[in-house]
């Protein structure tokens, strides 16, 4: 499939010709996708050294670097990383080295990134570039981004690789933006790019969700399992937190209920949950994430909300349902993701709540902060007379809200046309 999108991040590695780049994001959001394309983008793609690291044992992945490094550094054995990063050194020619999936080698060695400090510090040729890559996101951001780590501040750049929006998904696979059955596909599968790959756009929304999902040896059947592992989460009680906020229990109180534990010995696997980019927490509009007590969790992107949301709960009664049921299922999930895609479209909004009431999105409308936008947002499409009936009945419930003391409203309703054309053109 042809290479779309990733302007800005191409242009990030294009400025920086040399020293340490680092890559990270979650599997199948695109990294290698970018690396290869930046490779070949190269005045000399073959001075661009690409290597996938293995999991394994240290001599074992020694060896495969330096297979891979072939025509770079001379033909003699090499046993250890001191003897690897020391024929690094003597590269006089410009290069860039790739090395993809980061983390697998710090697994066998511990001490990898006190020999790269070293080497980065004294020993790299001037016109070297390296750029590592990974998968695990709590491992890449404790490497690079703790300030206790020997490789805190020693990359000139660290990129976090988000997943893509909606508006390149219709783009890569020659979809209708404003059709309701390109969003109810993307709703499946979400900003990531290897997964558009599975889709099949001549199959209509069921037999796609049976095919990503809920046939045996679906695409997409131990894509949660495979994320667990990439971070390296084991045990039960992570997945008994992604069930639960997939299901629709989003308060911690309520997850510690229905798991019957104390809320406070969730504190731990929320955060790492969060720092794994899998749940992502959400405070009310206008209220601090460090003071509020005030807080629901979320799953974190279309594929992990359809898979927990959908298919676990729905799965071993399927087959039962009739189609009607089905689509209702699919397009339920699809309305709570277009919901947060519409939101997502405006920096620093977010939803309201209190009790009695709440709003699918609210933001600042000035910057003097006195007036905000309500919105209403609806997966369907509604006449004049809806959205004004919509609105009346917002406007009302923002009267009673305690949001009505602090700020003035403008009103909005968005619809399932406005929506799409939103997101067809946000990059």
């Amino acid at each position: 499939m042809t290479f779309i999108n990733r302007v800005s991040e191409l242009k990030i590695l294009g400025a920086r010709p040399s020293g340490l780049s680092v890559i990270y994001g979650r599997r199948r959001v695109g990294k290698t996708a970018l690396v290869k394309e930046f490779a070949r983008r190269q005045k000399s793609p073959d001075s661009v050294y690409y290597s996938q690291a293995i999991e394994g044992t240290e001599a074992l992945q020694i060896a495969q670097l330096t297979e891979d490094l072939t025509g770079l550094l001379p033909s003699v054995p090499v046993s250890s990383w001191s003897e690897l990063l020391a024929l690094l050194k003597t590269v006089s020619t410009k290069c860039t080295l790739i090395i993809d999936e980061f983390p697998y080698l710090l697994r066998s060695n511990s001490s990898l990134p006190s020999r790269l400090q070293k080497w980065i510090d004294h020993d790299r040729p001037k016109n070297f570039q390296l750029i590592l890559l990974g998968s695990s996101q709590t491992m890449m951001h404790d490497i690079f981004l703790n300030a206790q780590s020997p490789l805190f501040e020693r990359a000139g750049e660290v990129m976090h690789v988000q997943p893509m929006q909606y508006r390149y998904f219709c783009q890569k696979l020659g979809l209708n933006p404003d059709s309701l059955d390109t969003y109810l596909r993307f709703a499946m599968v979400g900003g990531i790019p290897k997964y558009w790959e599975f889709i099949d756009k001549k199959a209509n929304i069921i037999e796609l969700a049976d095919r990503l999902y809920f046939e045996v040896g679906s695409r997409l059947e131990y894509e949660p399992e495979r994320l667990l592992k990439d971070e390296n989460i084991v045990g039960d009680q992570a997945k008994s937190i992604l069930e639960l906020v997939g299901r629709g229990v989003n308060r911690p109180s309520e997850i510690a209920s229905r798991m019957g534990v104390k809320q406070t010995s969730l504190s731990g696997p929320l955060q790492l949950l969060r720092d794994a980019s899998l749940i992502k927490r959400e405070i009310p509009f206008g209220e601090s994430a460090r003071t509020t007590k005030r807080s629901l969790y979320k799953l974190h992107d279309h594929c992990l909300a359809f898979w927990f949301g959908c298919y676990s709960p729905h799965r071993s009664r399927w087959e039962l349902y009739t189609a009607a049921d089905k689509r209702r299922i699919i397009s339920d999930h699809a309305s709570r993701m277009f919901e947060s895609d519409i939101v997502a479209l405006f920096p620093h909004a977010s939803r309201y709540w209190e009790p009695g009431l709440e709003f699918d999105g609210v933001r600042y409308a000035s910057a003097n902060g006195q007036e905000i936008i309500v919105s209403e947002i609806k997966m369907t499409k509604l006449t004049a007379r809806d959205r004004d009936a919509i609105a009346k009945a917002t406007e009302e419930k923002f009267l009673r809200s305690q949001l009505s003391k602090k700020f003035k409203a403008k009103i909005e309703v968005i619809d399932l046309a406005a929506g799409l054309a939103a997101m067809a053109k946000s990059d």
